[in-house]
């Protein structure tokens, strides 16, 4: 009979889901075990010695079980066969809503990669998202094994006893005497109960601890209270409280200079910080103090806490001297050394994982999530932060990119207040290549781009500036290149472009970026064309980021670019000016569309409306072009040509009831016949609202259209029942 275990992942990506949660199930066995367990995709790349789990086999087959959520009705062909509601098939008609799905596997000899894409009529072939799947929340497994992992990871169990992959760091203890004081060091031991000892070994310890100094000198540093208040500044804005919380009472156990020291030599990870920032940091957390530490300690015996040190065992953590029985020989969750407050379930959970078989093969997808959480990247990487989200970073970046972030100080985004650490390429190196494999990718590169001409690599330099003559696109309005900075947003560098990003995920992402990431400001370009122009256009603005810093800078970063083009007064002629800007009255995600015949508009895509129309002329963008801030330190906008015809007073739109303003979120636009139309969803509903002169260029034609109407609609008051078209047409200028 095979032995069975139960386990449960904890996936940083698992989030409730109405009475389930987002990811499947996998049941796989490889014929004398078998394993049951969440993940949040289906997919997974293996080298011929790795498992989907550790106490698998490479030779494994399984099943993945769950529900996948289907937004729209249509026709959906899959790249693997699928079972959905128990029809089996690569090609499934399916309505909205939820279906059961099982996905088979059998592990082929050699590498092996699971990527279940999709496509329909209304997309081509991309990986279906995460959020597609479910579960039901009783189809989990039990605490089990995984829950007694994550307990004996968490304790720091594996400091004492061996086991690769589950250590924990732990400050050393050579040198504390130069770093802190006696008092801070009797109480703190008096408070470290993981050991249990006593009040006179506490002494006796500290006594002891306090002799360990360092023979290096420390350099005295100075503050203020300019300095405090930087280095307030600088917790928060760096990331500190993500990982540390508050940090009370660190001036009763370092000083100002130790602890400047410290923040710029030994914290691990590193945060790149430089002297005035290292010590401003120090100063505001040196400010805080706890009188309990700083109460006089008693009288203790060095020799007796030497003693006492290796007695307790405290070498096996703070010196790594690992002298107990391995992990893996351990059949019992009691220690006769370390004091656990472990409940009856979890010494149960604990007792199942240390009795339950060893591992059998490395499975670095089933550990990524619990790597992510390691070493903290899921405390900065999370909603609400500058951290860019971490679903897909292994499709998008390359690997070699990522190994240039992580322990070689590449950046993208140098100037975010958020700062990425720096870490140690012995601590990366073993399991970088799990982002991509996490995505049921081979790590690398990715697939090698066509080989481009000299005359397209130039004609794309063109597209990425501002010169119309050259056709260009105005990319650099949000993107940096090198040292020139962007002439509006802040979008992520574009010199480094084609060394950092995957060449599929950029096809991919270029095509329709709304795609991949929903609500962002990165215009739809090429989803209306001709699939080879659209192709063709993509590759030519590849071609002119390919050669990075050896290719010409774009037209529109410089003053003498000025001089010869006129973007700072762009004049639309047969088709719309499209131009992301900072614009009066307006939020940062501006976009401002002058159209053929003296017309314009301002359409706030971070409030998803039309703001005003002016005629006369479209913009001026002399004092903006080269200035990210004016004297006031605010960003300067555009000044119009012309004068405001029409203004909106507020959203036109309710949903439910006449008063009530639904929930917005901009998906982008696209370019119909050289005119924008702009796509937002308005609670759940696609609405898509296009503007176009007519009579001549003396008014506007506003057309909207909302997909399905399920919902009472009211349209500036007028009731727009469930079920209809939803088609609206309004003149503006008359």
């Amino acid at each position: 009979m095979a032995h069975r275990l139960l386990v449960s992942m904890i996936l940083g990506s698992t989030l409730a889901y109405g009475q389930g949660a987002l990811g499947l199930i996998g049941e796989f066995t490889d014929g004398s075990r078998s394993a049951r367990f969440a993940a949040a995709t289906p997919n997974f790349y293996l080298e011929p010695n790795e498992s989907v789990h550790p106490a698998l086999s490479p030779a494994f087959q399984g099943t993945w079980r769950g529900t996948l959520q289907i937004l729209q009705n249509g026709a959906y062909e899959f790249s693997h066969e699928i079972t959905l509601d128990g029809k089996t098939a690569k090609k499934h008609t399916l309505t909205a809503g939820a279906h059961s799905f099982e996905l088979r596997y059998a592990r082929p000899a050699g590498a092996a990669a699971l990527r279940l894409q999709w496509r329909s009529a209304a997309f081509p072939w991309e990986p279906v998202p995460a959020s597609a799947y479910s579960h039901r929340k009783q189809d989990e497994p039990g605490d089990g094994i995984e829950h007694g992992r994550a307990l004996v990871y968490d304790a720091q169990c594996a400091n004492c006893h061996r086991a690769t992959g589950m250590e924990r760091d732990v400050p050393p203890l050579a040198g504390i005497g130069s770093e802190t004081n006696l008092n801070w060091l009797y109480t703190w031991l008096q408070r470290h109960t993981v050991i249990p000892h006593t009040a006179e070994q506490s002494a006796d310890l500290a006594a002891y601890l306090s002799t360990l100094r360092t023979a290096a000198t420390v350099k005295t540093r100075r503050s203020n209270e300019v300095a405090v208040g930087k280095g307030g500044e600088l917790f928060g804005t760096l990331g500190c409280a993500n990982c540390h919380g508050t940090l009370h009472g660190m001036g009763s156990k370092y000083s100002l200079s130790v602890l400047a020291a410290k923040l710029l030599t030994t914290h691990r990870p590193s945060m790149l910080l430089n002297e005035e920032d290292a010590t401003a940091l120090a100063a505001y957390l040196t400010r805080s103090t706890d009188a309990r530490y700083e109460q006089a300690a008693p009288a203790g015996n060095s020799a007796r806490g030497a003693e006492a040190l290796a007695s307790l065992g405290c070498a096996n953590c703070h010196e790594q001297k690992r002298a107990a029985k391995p992990l893996s020989e351990l059949r019992s969750a009691a220690c006769k050394v370390v004091r656990l407050n472990w409940n009856e379930a979890e010494k149960q959970a604990v007792q199942a994982f240390l009795s339950g078989p060893a591992d059998r093969s490395p499975a670095p997808v089933y550990d990524f999530p619990r790597n992510l959480q390691r070493f903290s990247c899921t405390a900065c990487h999370k909603a609400d932060t500058e951290a860019p989200p971490l679903e897909g970073v292994g499709e998008k970046l390359k690997t070699s990119w990522l190994s240039g972030v992580l322990w070689q100080k590449k950046r993208v985004r140098p100037g975010r207040e958020l700062r990425m650490p720096h870490y140690s390429e012995d601590l990366m190196r073993p399991w970088i290549a799990s982002f991509a494999k996490a995505e049921g990718l081979a790590p690398g590169d990715g697939p090698t781009p066509p080989a481009f001409p000299e005359e397209k690599r130039s004609v794309g330099v063109g597209l990425l500036g501002t010169n119309p003559r050259k056709k260009g696109m105005a990319c650099i309005g949000c993107h940096d290149w090198g040292n020139y900075k962007s002439l509006g947003e802040e979008g992520p560098q574009l010199i480094d472009a084609a060394a950092r990003l995957r060449f599929d995920w950029y096809e991919r992402w270029m095509h329709n970026p709304a795609r991949i990431l929903s609500g962002t400001s990165m215009p739809n370009y090429f989803s209306s064309m001709p699939e080879e122009r659209a192709k063709d256009r993509i590759h030519t603005l590849w071609a002119g980021m390919e050669p990075g810093a050896k290719a010409p800078v774009p037209d529109g970063y410089r003053t003498s670019d000025l001089e010869v083009t006129r973007e700072a007064k762009p004049v639309p002629d047969k088709e719309a000016i499209v131009i992301r800007w900072d614009m009066p009255e307006a939020t940062p995600a501006a976009i401002a569309v002058g159209l053929p015949g003296a017309l314009s508009y301002c359409f706030d895509a971070g409030e998803s409306r039309l703001l005003y129309a002016w005629r006369g002329g479209f913009l001026d963008l002399t004092g903006t072009l080269l200035k990210k801030t004016g004297e006031n330190k605010l960003t300067p906008t555009a000044k119009l040509i012309g004068e405001i015809f029409w203004r909106s007073k507020e959203f036109p739109f309710r949903v439910g009831t006449d008063k009530r303003i639904p929930q917005r979120r901009f998906k982008g636009y696209r370019l119909v016949e050289g005119i924008p139309e702009f796509h937002y969803l308005m609670d759940g509903m696609d609405v898509f609202e296009k503007l176009s002169p007519q009579n001549g260029g003396k008014t506007i034609l506003r057309q909207i259209r909302i997909s399905r109407v399920d919902h009472p609609v009211f349209f500036e008051g007028r009731a727009i029942a469930p079920g209809s078209n939803g088609n609206l047409e309004v003149t503006l200028g008359q």
